[in-house]
């Protein structure tokens, strides 16, 4: 399947793809029509088809909108490219990780792509993949120079983004505690500490004169 790419779209296909993506992340790929789509867009369906004659070229159109605001901020890639300490360049991670969780409409969307459409694979490695491969080599060079432990630096990412992606939609199953949805500055401490004690580099606990790992206060 071809995806299409971002280009620069006309009041009418912004105001397609805004009501688009919030029926097919509301009711799903099958469950949503396009003369809803249409009615929430202020068109009729003639419109709509006359800009995507495919229903399945709507919903690619309408996941890519919000997959291409997925992005590092230019704090977050000034950090990892510089190699800053972990104890510095995790909270902008997990923070990130916070800010891009916390788009409902993007979850449910990925959620529906995997479910209903799994040729949705290609675009989400597109747009997300360079994130990865940005996050991932940071923790390889911080494990090779010693800033933290020899961990396999796929894993290491990919456990950050599972720590911070199932404690926000399991909690509130498992504990009466909401601090951690309620405070994001409480959860990006958190979050860091835990991750950083997990990635300690076994010289951190040789050398006294090391504080890289010590408690994080944000």
């Amino acid at each position: 399947m071809t995806f299409p790419k971002s280009i620069q779209r006309s009041n009418a296909e912004v105001r397609i793809l805004e009501a688009a993506a919030q029926l097919f992340a509301r009711h799903g790929f099958k469950a949503a029509t396009t003369r809803e789509i249409a009615c929430l867009a202020g068109i009729n369906e003639t419109t709509l088809f006359r800009y995507f004659p495919r229903k399945p070229d709507l919903f690619w159109a309408a996941m890519e909108s919000r997959l291409c605001r997925v992005k590092l901020g230019a704090e977050i890639e000034s950090s990892l490219a510089a190699d800053t300490d972990p104890a510095i360049a995790l909270p902008l991670l997990v923070a990130f990780l916070l800010d891009t969780l916390q788009n409902p409409e993007l979850s449910r969307l990925l959620h529906v792509a995997a479910f209903e459409l799994p040729e949705a694979d290609k675009m989400i490695c597109e747009y997300l993949k360079p994130i990865f491969d940005v996050v991932s080599g940071y923790f390889r060079r911080c494990a090779a120079r010693g800033a933290i432990g020899e961990v396999d630096s796929p894993l290491a990412t990919l456990g950050l983004v599972g720590l911070v992606s199932a404690h926000q939609a399991w909690q509130h199953l498992f504990t009466d505690d909401p601090s951690l949805n309620s405070d994001p500055e409480e959860a990006v401490a958190a979050y860091v500490h835990l991750w950083l004690q997990a990635l300690k580099s076994p010289a951190a606990d040789a050398d006294p004169n090391m504080t890289l790992l010590e408690d994080v206060t944000v």
